[in-house]
This record gives C-alpha cells, structure tokens and sequence, in this order.
C-alpha cells in the first residue's frame, strides 16, 4: 500500500528552484533515506511531504489525501492525524513538560488532557524517557528530548513520519539509540518513514537510499 506519493513536485523560493519536478512513491512499512549534498533540495522535499509547503506544481498524497486540495487548516489538522515530523531540534515547546509536549497533537484534536496524557507516559515510556516525563526540555539531554519528539511524532499513529537530519545535533552513540528507537517504532506500526540525512551509517539501516541534488532525483539505491 502506498503511502506517500510525490509526482512532479516542483517548488522554488522566489527565483531559486529547490525542487524541478520531483516523483517519489514510499510504501506503507518502508524506510526510505534522502541523500545528496546541502542546499539540494532534501528538506524542501520533506516539507513538501509534510504539507508545510504547498508545491508550485505537482501532486502530494499521503495515504491516499491529495494535500493540495485540503485549505491551509485542514492540512494542518491531517498532518496533525496523518504525518509524523521530527526536526533536529526537536522542536518542543520549552515550557512545557515532556509528557504535555507529546500529549499536544491529541490535545489539539480534542482528547481529554487525562487520556492525552496517559497515552503520553505509555509512548515516553516506549521511547526509554518515562521516568522523565514530568522534566521540561531544558533539563534534559538532546537525545532525551529527541526521543520524546519521536514519541509525540508517532502518537496519533501516523501512516508516515518524515525525519529531518533526526540525530544531527546528538553525539554517535545517542544517535544510534534515536535511530533504533525510530526504527522500531515505525516498523511495529508499519508506518512509512522517509530521513532526510548526510550520515551513510542512517542511510544504510534504510530500504532504499533516494539521492537528491540540485532538486532533481538523480538516482534510487534498493538496499534491502
């Protein structure tokens, strides 16, 4: 089953093209890494693919939902139910505790703050940081706040999780134990996960390996 589908993306910032007619098809259950040199397009494509960006031309589906014809709000609320997003930083809000952070995206859709934040501690305690559940981000390591983005990227059991450079900012050994986290999160879901990365040890533990350079795929690696 498919369940990201890129066909003939383009997009530019002003009069720079970052992407010139982009297709890519990920599988549901598929761990795909995006390759290439900085400034090629790799993170635009992901944004793309997250409906952060809405594509000059060209189509994104995710599980089956053309964003394009979802208005600004609705795409918000899909990504929300639908896409899981891990930055390199995390991105969580600083004031809040790690159980609220990953409590937020069922929070905003409605839940109950009790069976948001019960659902919280169950995936902070997946990812290795319940015991941590009640620090804010500041009081934690990088790769503790990592791994409670992890958890609240895969709350709403997401049918893809995009990561963008995930364990960039963490030392070897925390970002081994990120990426076997995420691994295996995604997998015993069978979510889609797609990486956005310069590191050929992550590219390596994916399916395939899409190189990307000057917004234009130039070539697919099947690795499994």
């Amino acid at each position: 089953m498919t369940a990201l589908e890129l066909r003939d993306v383009e997009y530019s910032y002003r009069r720079n093209v970052a992407l010139r007619g982009v297709t890519l098809t990920v599988a549901s259950g598929e761990v795909v890494a995006i390759t290439g040199a900085s400034g090629g397009g790799k993170s635009t494509l992901l944004h793309c693919a997250a409906g952060i960006l809405q594509p000059d031309s060209g189509t994104v589906r995710v599980d089956g939902q053309d964003l394009s014809a979802l208005t600004e709000e609705e795409r918000s609320k899909y990504r929300r139910s639908r896409i899981g997003v891990v930055l390199q930083f995390g991105q969580l809000v600083p004031d809040l505790s790690l159980a609220d952070n990953v409590a937020l995206p069922l929070l905003l859709d409605g839940h109950s703050r009790q069976a948001a934040r019960t659902s919280a501690i169950e995936w902070l305690d997946q990812v290795g940081v319940a015991d941590e559940a009640e620090a804010t981000p500041a009081e934690l390591s990088g790769g503790q706040t990592q791994r409670a983005a992890v958890a609240r990227a895969l709350i709403t059991g997401p049918a893809v999780v995009l990561a963008d450079e995930p364990t960039g900012s963490l030392d070897s050994r925390a970002g081994q134990e990120l990426l076997d986290v995420l691994l295996k999160a995604t997998r015993d879901r069978g979510a889609a996960l797609v990486m956005v990365t310069h590191d050929n040890l992550i590219a390596a533990v994916a399916d395939r390996e899409v190189r990307i350079r000057d917004g234009v795929i130039q070539h697919e690696v099947r690795l499994t």
